[in-house]
């Protein structure tokens, strides 16, 4: 009985251990609303990502990219119709992360994939795995749930960013840089796609562009907030396709695309329920 007892204690103490903390927490700037649905692992995996949001500063710039025109630094040869007419955008300040959300983070709000009627495992050592790698497989409706259980258990508002914010972000805010990829010109400096890697890769390993943003070209897609839209030439403040399209945006191309996927103005657009080994997100706060 005595060494049952001693044996129950030790239980109690490790889940003690590894009890979440509740209550109000400053962090980054952010206060921070514990309501203990985290364990300590999953509340410290959140605490390192508010660490890592980045403020970005309210500003004007020129959304989208052109082939047939010089007009607002926005030439590209390899602009699609997807990308013009550029327009002037208007982007009230926002945070928005360092880093994609990695497979550790994903873990700590929505648990381990542990689904056996499903074929495939949620992370592949041959598509990249491990804490700090983005995660990927996840579709549209899946990060809703995610964001909803992050906002619940901090009470913060995080979201996926708009297209506007993300693209003025990739560029560099409010100092705005009409580079061809997030960071620069030169597309192996600043992102993984299919020229320097068979599978994603941990986040962070690349040049970052001028705001500290890593893998904003490459790595894996990124998802926004925006259902598609064709973009018009007036001039907007803080668009967001809200309109049913059948299609969400996503933006910067991937380790298995090519440089013209990666760079800053390409879209993307897949369904709500599309899930691939080369599609993620990151997270902005307003």
């Amino acid at each position: 009985m005595k060494k049952l007892l001693v044996i129950l204690c030790c239980i109690l103490a490790l889940q003690s251990c590894n009890k979440g903390t509740t209550g109000i927490e400053t962090i980054n700037g952010f206060d921070v609303n514990w309501t203990g649905d985290l364990n300590k692992k999953g509340q410290d995996a959140v605490r390192d990502m508010i660490s890592n949001m980045v403020k970005v500063e309210a500003g004007t710039f020129y959304m989208g990219a052109q082939n047939d025109s010089v007009i607002y630094n926005n030439y590209d040869e390899n602009a699609t119709n997807l990308e013009s007419p550029v327009h002037e955008v208007t982007v009230s300040e926002f945070h928005i992360n360092k880093y994609e959300v990695t497979q550790s983070l994903w873990e700590a709000i929505m648990g381990k994939h542990n689904d056996k009627n499903d074929e495939f495992d949620q992370w592949e050592d041959r598509f990249g795995k491990g804490d700090n790698y983005p995660a990927y497989r996840i579709s549209f409706k899946d990060v809703e749930t995610f964001i909803g259980k992050l906002n619940e258990s901090t009470g913060l508002n995080f979201a996926l960013p708009t297209e506007a914010q993300w693209e003025y972000a990739a560029r560099g805010g409010a100092n705005t840089n009409y580079t061809l990829y997030a960071g620069g010109d030169n597309v192996l400096e600043y992102a993984w796609i299919d020229q320097n890697s068979d599978k994603c890769s941990e986040i962070g390993k690349k040049t970052p562009n001028t705001l500290g943003l890593y893998d904003m070209s490459g790595n894996v897609w990124e998802m926004c907030q925006d259902w598609y839209y064709d973009y018009t030439a007036d001039a907007v403040e803080n668009p967001i396709g809200e309109a049913y399209t059948g299609y969400h945006v996503y933006r910067g191309g991937s380790w298995n695309t090519n440089a013209q996927s990666a760079r800053v103005t390409a879209r993307s657009k897949q369904g709500i329920h599309y899930r691939d080994y080369n599609t993620g997100f990151r997270l902005v706060l307003e």
